[in-house]
């Protein structure tokens, strides 16, 4: 009996990850906005956006389950637009929060985290990150 190869003929294909946002600072992108939104049963929805030296805005918003420090570990219902004016983050916030209710649910909470004062993409990311990690400790402070 001679030896068999067990690797696969074709490389197995790359997902793309369709919550990522990509900000490529020398392209003049930056971070722009952040928001979370939790209905009363704990769903949490977390949108990201960026903005485009154009000044056009890419979000992705997506419901997920958190970590202790605010990262998403579980998504579904991902949508991503792209090329938008700035109005559109408000807009698709609404959207979140009125589909929780068209769903039956009430919306316990939504927080924004306004990105676009910081200096650079390093502070940016850095800003996020505590802004999740301190938002979360906040929801989950509070009694369903």
């Amino acid at each position: 009996m001679g030896e068999v190869d067990t690797a696969p003929e074709v490389a197995a294909k790359v997902i793309e990850d369709l919550t990522a946002l990509e900000v490529d600072q020398e392209k003049g992108e930056r971070l722009y906005k952040a928001a979370l939104v939790q209905s009363q049963s704990g769903t949490t929805y977390r949108m990201l956006a960026k903005v485009a030296k154009n000044g056009k805005v890419d979000l992705v918003h997506y419901g997920c389950e958190l970590d202790a420090d605010g990262k998403p570990t579980t998504k579904w219902k991902i949508r991503r637009i792209l090329e938008q004016a700035p109005e559109r983050f408000d807009k698709e916030l609404e959207t979140i929060k009125q589909g929780v209710a068209e769903s039956g649910e009430v919306v316990q909470g939504a927080w924004v985290h306004d990105m676009t004062g910081l200096p650079d993409v390093a502070a940016q990311g850095t800003s996020l990150d505590e802004w999740s990690r301190n938002t979360i400790a906040e929801v989950r402070k509070k009694p369903n």
